[in-house]
């Protein structure tokens, strides 16, 4: 049976699995047939988000066109992969008003406020539009566009799901929030301070919430919250602050059914939890909770961790909900600090140390010991003799996609890594040992879905990294901190970066170079790159002169390099210079 003998039905359902990009490349064109299912009957999600400049400009001129009608989620990103593509994106000859089935739009590192805004003020005229996320979207602004940009968001009437997860709106106090926005039922915030009167100027002026993520609250005593927010049934909270704010805000959260809370020096023990949750949180059916502790007193910490446990084991914790904690220390660390949390662990990201301690009220010890929510690890090796038997805690995580790890580490530590089959990007940081690298190959052979590398003060680096291989690393970093503590490559570390396995293979490539002549040879001779970002150090360019018309490195470079190459500087760290490169092979 041929591809085309299958049933329209059949063919949809397999266009459902395909990346769109990819099938519209792939089958448009083919037979009128194809053509019409592929126009008239397929909805898109069109990710922008790791295409090359020439299928972008591809898709735009010849597809977006005839499928503007079946869009109905975009995204759009001005990070390493894809820079300057929104501001491109709003040249092309359509507008976004034409994507009328438009239901969610995710837009990603947006650099300009001018970008952002002229976005964002198509989308009253999308009447679908229900999803809206803003995921690190950061640039400079006067003080009074966070404002318009807020109030442009509460605007959208139809809106049900908002998540805006960047440092964009850090100046902005939620008490300006001027809109009623009554469709608004999800609301994520994400390194946006609030306190509590910016909450409740907030449930006022989003009196539908049922469900909110606040990152970041702060709490003074002075400050009391008036009114009950009866709609809000699910509450994520990472809180620094007074316990009595706390407490108010429970009292005020009548019909709240489930609770995750994080907080920072609070000391409060499974008795004051217990008359918490049944005074004033009543309705609560699910309960997480991490309590990053300080303790002055390290000498006796085991009996101070027992009887803190002991709190949590009365009946109301174990038989009744049957919720179960567990403290974690590590005698070693030079501030005292203690971790309690409930089980199993739910929280995205988890620092692991070398010969931590730990104790639950589990009735086993081995219960929860699989940490399957993980997807952000980071481990650091205090020890620096790795020969020591050192008893790991003896969890694992079986879903980690970013790993943030020193090399070397002790073998102990293999037994964490369950599986890394989900493993996407790591931060790595290398002791120039035989046994760093030897570590980092064997991480490399197991990790079959490794995209990122990226190389934590590379100003050291060791030309020996270029010997190791990996078949799915297509994006390397060696500028992952400032640049005091980057390398700058010369003519012969660029040679042995082109031949070696890595850079053979490398798509998106984040470097330091000593001379501007390294970026025409780097794009040259690595015929899979589609996008580079550097800092030269023969770039002259300041902020001091930055109001000159002309950018003589980008000048100098668009002489040198196809007039359908992006070239572009870098808004926020503007000692990088940012290429688009225009390949068709890639």
């Amino acid at each position: 049976m041929y591809f085309e003998d299958l049933a329209n039905e059949l063919i949809l359902n397999i266009f459902e699995y395909l990346d769109i990009i990819n099938c519209l490349l792939a089958f448009h064109n083919l037979n009128s047939r194809l053509n019409y299912l592929l126009v008239n009957h397929h909805s898109y999600d069109l990710d922008f988000r790791n295409t090359s400049k020439y299928t972008f400009d591809n898709i735009c001129q010849q597809y977006i066109p005839l499928i503007s009608q079946q869009i109905t989620s975009l995204h759009l990103s001005d990070n390493e992969e894809t820079p300057n593509l929104p501001k491109l994106f709003l040249f092309q000859k359509f507008s976004i008003n034409q994507f009328f089935h438009l239901q969610s739009i995710s837009l990603y590192s947006i650099q300009s406020f001018d970008v952002l805004h002229q976005i964002i003020t198509h989308f009253n005229n999308l009447l679908f539009l229900t999803h809206l996320n803003l995921i690190k979207c950061i640039f400079y602004y006067p003080d009074n566009e966070p404002r318009c940009l807020i109030d442009d968001i509460w605007h959208l009437s139809k809106l049900t799901h908002c998540i805006l997860v960047q440092n964009i709106l850090r100046k902005i106090q939620l008490t300006n929030i001027s809109v009623r926005n009554l469709s608004m039922k999800h609301l994520i915030l994400e390194n946006i301070t609030c306190d509590t009167k910016g909450l409740s100027h907030l449930i006022q002026y989003t009196p539908s919430l049922q469900r909110i993520t606040l990152k970041l609250i702060y709490g003074f005593p002075n400050q009391q919250l008036s009114t009950p927010f009866m709609s809000i049934t699910s509450l994520k909270l990472v809180y620094h602050g007074h316990i009595d704010i706390l407490m108010n805000l429970f009292q005020n959260t009548p019909n709240l059914v489930c609770l995750t809370l994080e907080t920072s020096d609070i000391y409060c023990d499974g008795y004051q939890w217990e008359e918490i949750l049944i005074n004033s949180l009543s309705n609560c059916k699910i309960f997480r909770l991490k309590m990053n502790l300080h303790f002055h007193n390290y000498d006796n910490i085991n009996e101070q961790v027992d009887e803190l446990l002991e709190t949590f084991r009365t009946s109301f914790w174990i038989e009744e909900h049957q919720w179960f904690v567990r403290c974690d220390w590590n005698l070693s660390n030079l501030f005292h600090h203690l971790t309690l949390y409930t089980l199993p662990y739910t929280f995205k990201d988890c620092f692991n140390f070398d010969a931590i301690s730990s104790k639950s009220t589990c009735p086993n010890d081995i219960d929860y010991c699989s940490y399957d929510h993980v997807p952000i690890l980071s481990y650091i090796n205090s020890e620096t003799d790795l020969t020591n038997n050192l008893a790991l805690f003896s969890v694992h995580f079986p879903n980690i996609h970013h790993l943030n790890i020193h090399f070397p580490f002790h073998d102990n530590f293999w037994s964490c890594l369950s599986s890394l089959k989900q493993l996407t990007s790591i931060e790595v940081r290398l002791l120039h040992t035989d046994i760093a690298y030897f570590q980092l190959q064997k991480l490399l052979n197991q990790a079959c879905h490794l995209y990122s590398l990226n190389i934590y003060y590379s100003k050291n680096l060791s030309m020996r990294l270029f010997t190791l291989t990996s078949l799915s690393i297509r994006r390397l970093d060696f500028i992952a901190e400032s640049t005091s503590c980057v390398r700058y490559f010369n003519h012969n570390d660029c040679n042995i970066l082109i031949n070696s396995p890595l850079g053979r293979h490398c798509e998106i490539l984040i470097i330091g170079l000593k001379n501007r002549a390294s970026i025409v040879n780097l794009i040259n001779a690595m015929p899979t790159l589609r996008s580079l970002i550097c800092h030269c150090k023969d770039d002259e360019y300041t902020t001091w002169n930055s109001l000159s018309v002309d950018d003589e490195l980008i000048e100098w470079l668009r002489i040198r390099l196809p007039l359908t190459y992006e070239i572009s500087r870098n808004e926020k760290q503007t000692h990088l210079i940012r290429l688009w490169i225009d390949q068709k092979n890639v």
